[in-house]
């Protein structure tokens, strides 16, 4: 947003950086932790997995194991399901379904037998009323999720404990606060000493630096450099914030080909250098490559009660419609998110 008084109009200034990063070779870098890198056991049993993915088909992996896509094809319906065991949950990927009753009956007994206590999916305006009136909780829209056309995001609830959030008056007056109370803010500039750059492989050791300063846990593994080269080859794009060279933000925006949008992510400032503006210079670059990929619909998922990243995309033009309660595992425990929707 821009003001017509140069008085008003924020200076850049360098970011002190002094003693709080150091090169990736300091014992900064060194001891940048994450929950995988104690050596005390993390109670979330991730050693050994194990998964029911039919009445007779049961899996037992050996490893830290966050998912498991899984595909069925049925008389009457197919859907591609991931099951989310870190955060609890099962996500319906994909569908095309005519036999609505099967295809929910088949999800809520695999969710029972994994002991998941949410379903979570992306329903289309053409059929979301089918999840309504079989138990389904509209949590919010996705505006112009499928090429321009509205998606329902509903949820299924087995426990009380995930379905119930004690924040959820405090998360909705934050939001009214932002909406109603925000000032225009000063035009901001990049500080002089910022670069932003788009990252590849080669900076693979910065963005885990970046993200093991900020999480201690995280709904994907972040943390984990082969896990970003991997998703770096599925049109998973990260840009990166440097200060005098040294990594200080970074975010990312996880493209879909198929139904063109892009959902901005893994968004991490370091303490340091909190407070100066930052990813919204990093969501703004993130916009201008999706724009030039042609996709049509940007959308973000923010922790609830982070009043500068809900304020950020506010300040982006991003709409609010809607809040996720319970949805997944950030710092230790589950969260509610809000979504954010921009027509790009």
């Amino acid at each position: 947003m821009k003001t017509d008084n140069p008085e008003t109009q924020a200076k850049p200034a360098a970011i002190r950086m002094e003693g709080v990063v150091g090169s990736l070779g300091s014992e900064s870098f060194k001891q940048a932790t994450d929950e995988w890198s104690g050596i005390e056991p993390t109670g979330k049993n991730m050693g050994i997995v194990q998964l029911t993915l039919d009445k007779s088909v049961k899996t037992t992996v050996i490893g830290t194991v966050y998912g498991l896509d899984f595909e069925i094809e049925e008389d009457g319906y197919q859907v591609n399901v991931f099951f989310d065991y870190y955060n609890r949950r099962l996500k319906i990927l994909d569908y095309d379904c005519s036999n609505y009753p099967g295809m929910l009956q088949r999800l809520a007994w695999l969710a029972s037998a994994n002991s998941f206590d949410k379903i979570f999916v992306k329903a289309r305006a053409k059929d979301f009323q089918q999840f309504l009136s079989h138990g389904y909780m509209n949590e919010g829209v996705l505006r112009y999720y499928f090429n321009g056309e509205d998606a329902y995001v509903l949820s299924r609830f087995s426990s009380l404990k995930r379905a119930s959030s004690s924040d959820l008056i405090r998360e909705s007056e934050m939001i009214e606060n932002i909406i109603y109370n925000s000032k225009p803010a000063p035009e901001r500039k990049l500080p002089s000493d910022v670069k932003i750059v788009h990252a590849d492989e080669k900076h693979i050791p910065q963005l885990v630096f970046i993200y093991r300063q900020v999480f201690e846990t995280y709904p994907s593994p972040l943390t984990n450099p082969d896990y970003i080269k991997s998703v770096m080859k599925r049109n998973t794009h990260f840009v990166l914030a440097l200060s005098n060279g040294e990594p200080i933000a970074a975010a990312s925006a996880d493209v879909n080909d198929k139904h063109s949008n892009a959902e901005m992510t893994d968004c991490a400032t370091i303490r340091a250098a909190q407070g100066q503006g930052i990813m919204q210079f990093l969501l703004a670059e993130l916009e201008t490559m999706a724009r030039k990929m042609n996709v049509k619909t940007a959308y973000s998922l923010a922790r609830s009660l982070s009043p500068g990243m809900n304020k950020s995309f506010f300040r982006l033009k991003y709409e609010y419609s809607g809040r996720l309660i319970n949805n997944c595992d950030i710092f230790g425990e589950f969260e509610d998110l809000n979504i954010w929707v921009k027509r790009l």
